[in-house]
């Protein structure tokens, strides 16, 4: 599918099987393939954009870094516009920074107001509450409430305010919030109530909140991980024939180094839990202690056996270097073929930019209400915003990779079945034309069924945590796994089905299951001459994309370490190196995506010239041998 139709996408034209076949960038007009597909993913990018809209307009991030009050005011910002008809809504709280509780021993219903200054003493009666305000200028009542001791007609059978409830414990700021200092007078139950209260900010908010305060980090990270991956690309065109073992021994050694890290980091959280009381533990402290138990272990697993593999496949790796070599000069004819993976490092980063801001207004969204209200209550139907927004970014992620691949496909195709191939007259910009124009459809039916394969394993994940969390459900958990398991086969077998599928879309301009059916019964015709070494080229792959994700893990944990605006570090720790990998992937998919495209092309070759033996190769010298 694209921006024009001429003919159906299974009649478009196909590779010629006789001995003067073109290349397919000389090939007839083709026709749009996948239309359904096409229409289906413009819809899903028009709810997007209500989406976005949606979060744009009523959201605010700085209701999770700073708190608000009862009446919907973030604390320490102006309020321009109020809530609806939310009273004491729209205020200027510039001065104010920190939120104040008026019932201490019941948070989750107490009254909320913007403060200048938490209480550093304890205030036991009226008059020492109107003493601290007019001392520090920070007012700890109602804000329609002048004199600590006059009434006021708010709230009249709710008893909130309109002061604080006596005795005013000394406290200190904690996220922003006014927290109770260990004093002897509150028991251990106070305690639990305040920082219970704590613990029970919703966990999604948590996780964005630290997003939104490590998005520096995040967004360097992302940029290290790129060039790392560029260098990695580089050293594969430059030094062919020595690249695989560099890779091999560099990826040992990265591993080993972040897998130290990960214990470090466990052991360093867990001694600071241990000599923390228990009463003033917060959630997310034994939450980032687990998450890099967590870690390390995956990380010591994968490590070992990483190694175990490394050390297997020392010797086989000789057999790639022609492979590699020939991957080389095909780039080497079409040098901006190298920025392919740049263009899509930017679309990414775009993606993830653009769909981390829209969630940060999407967690704090709320609608402005026409009825009068006494505070701002949560609204949880916008928790369904958010899965649609989850399955955006994977889609688009996908679409994104796939778009990458279609482009490398046709112009390596173009140069394979080239016979003056330095002569190639602009096999790129004829690659991109052909996506645009007739294979978008296709490129989204095939990044759709990534997603379809991947929901299940969400979906199935949340369900397995959910019934850990209410009690032993060995069998069901058991099942559970193996479920998810069996999706990420099916995925994993997609993935490389669809590489090879955007290989025959972009050379034969068929539909995406048509092609993927002739790919794969093309692939399984070879599999014996030609599966072993495209695997363990693929592996070498595989192991440059763990070193950019372990060397970009590695600093960024470093980094993350002693920020003290972080609640859960582990999480920004972790998108750090999913977005590593996922670049990383994308840089190194071009060399991935040319050697596949080649055997397939060699395959089709090779099948041309058995059904008719005066055929002559097209296939480059190297591969020939090969």
């Amino acid at each position: 599918m694209g921006l024009c139709c001429q003919q159906s996408g299974d009649e478009a034209t196909t590779v010629p099987e006789r001995r003067d076949r073109r290349a397919p960038s000389a090939f007839k007009p083709r026709g749009c393939t996948d239309l359904p597909c096409f229409v289906v993913f413009m819809a899903f990018w028009g709810t997007a954009i209500f989406v976005s809209a949606f979060a744009f307009v009523l959201g605010n991030p700085f209701r999770l870094i700073s708190g608000y009050d009862s009446f919907g005011n973030v604390c320490g910002m102006n309020n321009d516009e109020p809530m609806g008809a939310l009273q004491f809504s729209g205020q200027n709280m510039t001065g104010r920074p920190y939120l104040f509780y008026f019932d201490l021993s019941n948070l989750s219903h107490s009254l909320k107001v913007c403060v200048k200054q938490c209480p550093h003493r304890e205030l036991k009666t009226t008059e020492e509450v109107r003493r601290f305000g007019e001392e520090t200028g920070s007012s700890l009542c109602r804000y329609d409430v002048t004199e600590p001791g006059q009434s006021s007609s708010l709230f009249p059978d709710l008893g909130f305010g309109p002061c604080p409830r006596l005795p005013v414990p000394a406290s200190k700021p904690v996220l922003n919030r006014c927290v109770p200092e260990a004093v002897v007078d509150l028991t251990q139950d106070f305690f639990h109530s305040i920082y219970s209260y704590l613990n029970s900010i919703d966990a999604l908010q948590q996780v964005v909140s630290d997003l939104y305060a490590a998005w520096r980090e995040v967004a360097g990270m992302i940029l290290f991980a790129c060039i790392v991956a560029l260098v990695s690309v580089f050293l594969v065109h430059l030094l062919a024939k020595l690249v695989s073992r560099i890779i091999l021994v560099s990826t040992a050694v990265a591993l080993v180094a972040i897998t130290a890290v990960l214990w470090w980091t466990y052991v360093d959280i867990k001694l600071g839990l241990d000599s923390t009381p228990f009463g003033q533990l917060l959630e997310e402290a034994a939450m980032n202690e687990h998450a890099f138990l967590v870690f390390a272990i995956v990380s010591t697993v994968i490590m070992v056996i990483i190694l175990l593999l490394v050390v297997a496949m020392w010797k086989r790796v000789a057999l790639v270097a022609a492979l590699f070599k020939e991957s080389s000069l095909c780039i080497r004819h079409m040098p901006f073929l190298l920025a392919q993976p740049v263009w899509t490092f930017l679309a990414l980063a775009t993606l993830f930019l653009f769909w981390t801001l829209v969630l940060l207004f999407l967690a704090t969204a709320d609608y402005p209400t026409r009825e009068t209200r006494q505070f701002l209550p949560f609204r949880s139907w916008v928790h369904y915003m958010w899965w649609f927004h989850i399955i955006f970014l994977v889609w688009m992620g996908e679409f994104i990779l796939a778009c990458q691949q279609m482009v490398i496909a046709g112009a390596v195709a173009s140069w394979y079945f080239c016979k003056d191939r330095r002569s190639l007259s602009n096999p790129i910009g004829r690659s991109v034309a052909r996506l645009v124009l007739y294979h978008l459809g296709s490129v989204a039916m095939g990044s759709f069924l990534i997603l379809v394969f991947k929901l299940p394993r969400i979906i199935l994940s949340v369900l397995q945590r959910w019934l850990n969390k209410h009690g032993d459900q060995t069998c069901c958990s058991c099942t559970l796994r193996g479920c998810r398991c069996c999706f990420w086969c099916l995925e994993k077998f997609l993935c490389y089905l669809n590489h090879n599928a955007y290989t025959v879309v972009a050379i034969k301009g068929r539909s995406f299951c048509g092609s993927a059916r002739i790919a794969f019964f093309t692939i399984a015709e070879n599999a014996f001459s030609v599966a072993t070494v495209n695997s363990v080229g693929d592996f070498v792959l595989f192991l440059a994309k763990c070193l950019v994700t372990a060397l970009t893990g590695l600093v960024g944990v470093l980094l993350l370490k002693n920020n003290p605006e972080l609640h859960l570090y582990a999480i920004p720790a972790l998108v750090m190196c999913v977005f590593a990998f996922f670049v990383a992937h994308c840089v190194l998919s071009l060399y991935e995506m040319v050697i596949d495209t080649l055997l397939l092309c060699f395959c089709e070759d090779l099948a041309a010239h058995r059904s008719n033996p005066e055929h002559e190769f097209y296939a480059p010298e190297g591969l020939r041998q090969f």
